[in-house]
């Protein structure tokens, strides 16, 4: 009776567990789909499940120490009647090691390995499966670290490009923005000698370095093969963000012949602020060391507030301009820390939000210096005819220096679009740039007419490479390869990376036997290959290569180009094979 009655417990247990989960549901390839609500997560010591973990539908029940594994699990099932080309997405993500598979492929990641880890070498994690017509699929992994912050998503390719390309456009308009009224306050630095364009421009500069570590730009640009430096630079920076905001307060408050209020206490803060930020990071954990600078954002700006109202009632105009000037960021600022806090949703973006109020304060910023600045000339001139020459001279040094480093600027965006556009280990055009270049193919009705020829080549056995030799030597593979490819690269064709040891070859207006020749020629430079770090192991590779006749074939062709390539592992390995277009 009593092991009657503990069966019937444990099946009424399996039953609520399985009852609150559900199925995430794909029917919309324009939308992304949100797996909040349909993931499950677990609990475990370990990589490995041993079977009595408790999955539940909501992470907030979990109570997980920072040295366990956060085990997770969707189940995402197509209601379309054709497979399904997505990537299963991780946004604003902090994880320090990442395993994601969909019992096909598996993917080892995370903030702790190099940024080459990544499968799409973009700030976010995606990873690439084919969701099967009317059936399902599940994808399930482990996450680990001190911190972990993470958002569940799907979409096919395009959309997740599309929102990339969104969303690089507002941030270098940002950035772009930024660092002109850096430049500017500067400058006016450099001939006024006033401390508050000094400390402005610290303010700029700081904020503009902790978006760009935020966004994860740093990680791909600035330090991509040492991931240790991600929670030194964001301690730094959000510091640095709340030490400059208090220099640029007290800095633009200061008169003649008279101290500031609260001057010297701001001052002691500013020295103990990052001291005490060590010893949080010490002895209560690198989590709330980094809430601290977040936290004291309240206290800061009531302070900051009150020193504001304090020096207008002692007869400061400045005072007055000043409130006027921060308000948007501060305003912004608090909205974005009580979402953050509080995850309170609103229908605008909190992040564009809050990139607005600081361009809008930096704005007002200017406009203020500006308006100090031509009372500064005004009343040199009144009193120092002779220095209208000077002034002349001072100006043309001015536009030449923004011009000089407008200059630097473009030069700048034209290195951020080849590294967006490049795969940072082989050089060769990355997926992004495959897809344009395909895009562009059939992008006006004028070339209707044209064709593409599509190839994907992927290296055999090339994980026993890594496995058997090491990364280093997986990757002068790699590197191999594309000085094999990149003599292809021109107008009409375009040869690059497509993921991992994969490579993709598109060629416009080719007939099937160039082509095929081409491909010929490829194949046997990769078998001719010789590396000593190998000790006389030969590569091979298969290849699966069809005709694109139009835009509406273009899905099918890389399909068609996929399961050639598939029936050349299937097969023998090392071998060219060439799909017919239906």
């Amino acid at each position: 009776m009593v092991r009657l009655l503990l069966v019937l417990f444990a099946l009424l247990i399996m039953v609520q567990s399985t009852a609150c989960y559900s199925n995430a549901l794909f029917n919309d390839k324009a939308l992304q789909l949100d797996l909040t609500g349909h993931m499950e997560f677990a609990v475990a010591d370990g990589d490995t499940l041993v079977g009595s973990e408790l999955w539940v539908d909501d992470d907030s029940e979990i109570n997980r120490e920072t040295h366990q594994y956060l085990h997770f699990r969707v189940t995402i099932e197509n209601a379309l009647d054709q497979p399904v080309p997505l990537w299963f997405s991780i946004t604003f993500p902090s994880i320090e090691h990442l395993y994601v598979s969909d019992g096909t492929h598996s993917w080892i990641t995370g903030d702790a390995l190099p940024f080459s880890s990544r499968e799409v070498l973009v700030p976010n994690y995606h990873f690439p499966f084919i969701l099967p017509a009317k059936d399902k699929i599940q994808i399930y992994g482990y996450m680990e670290g001190k911190i972990l912050r993470y958002n569940f998503f799907v979409a096919t390719p395009e959309k997740v490009n599309k929102m990339y390309v969104d969303s690089l456009q507002r941030d270098m308009t940002f950035f772009g923005a930024m660092s002109i009224l850096t430049i500017l306050s500067l400058v006016v630095f450099t001939i006024t000698r006033k401390m508050a364009f000094l400390s402005f421009a610290g303010f700029i500069f700081a904020t503009s370095f902790w978006f760009f570590r935020v966004f994860g730009y740093s990680f791909e640009i600035l330090w991509p093969n040492t991931p240790q430096l991600n929670d030194i630079t964001y301690a730094v920076s959000i510091y640095a963000v709340l030490l400059t905001a208090g220099w640029t307060v007290f800095s633009s408050l200061k008169r003649p012949n008279r101290t500031v209020y609260g001057l010297r206490f701001a001052s002691a803060c500013g020295l103990i602020l990052p001291i005490i930020g060590l010893l949080v990071w010490r002895y209560m954990g690198l989590d709330e060391a980094l809430r601290l600078p977040v936290i004291l954002l309240f206290p800061f700006v009531i302070f900051a507030s009150f020193v504001i109202y304090k020096e207008h009632m002692n007869g400061s105009d400045r005072a007055k301009w000043l409130a006027v000037t921060v308000f948007p960021v501060v305003l912004s600022t608090l909205s974005l820390v009580v979402i953050a806090l509080f995850e309170i949703e609103l229908q605008l973006d909190p992040i564009t939000m809050f990139m607005v109020g600081v361009l809008v304060t930096c704005m007002f910023m200017v406009i203020l210096a500006s308006r100090l600045f031509v009372k500064i000339v005004q009343k040199e001139r009144d009193t120092e005819k002779a220095n209208a020459l000077l002034k002349s001279e001072q100006a043309s040094k001015l536009e030449a220096l923004i011009q000089e480093r407008t200059k630097a600027l473009s030069a700048s965006n034209e290195m951020l679009r080849k590294l967006a556009a490049n795969d940072g280990l082989t050089n060769l055009p990355n997926r992004r740039s495959i897809d344009l270049f395909v895009d562009a193919s059939f992008s006006s009705e004028a070339d209707s007419h044209h064709h593409i020829a599509v190839a994907l080549i992927d290296l055999d056995h090339f994980k026993n490479i890594n496995d058997s030799f090491g990364h280093d030597a997986g990757d002068t593979v790699l590197i191999e390869i594309a000085n094999i490819l990149q003599p292809l690269n021109n107008r009409a064709c375009m040869a690059g990376r497509f993921g991992g040891e994969e490579f993709a070859i598109i060629q416009q207006n080719v007939s099937e036997q160039d082509f095929s020749d081409t491909l010929n020629d490829i194949h046997k430079q990769i078998n001719a290959l010789s590396l000593a770090q190998l000790n006389g192991l030969k590569i091979g590779a298969c290849i699966g290569w069809t005709i694109c006749k139009d835009a509406a074939d273009i899905v099918y062709a890389f399909r068609r180009a996929d399961k050639a390539l598939y029936k050349a592992k299937d097969a023998g390995r090392n071998r060219i094979i060439a799909a017919v277009p239906d």
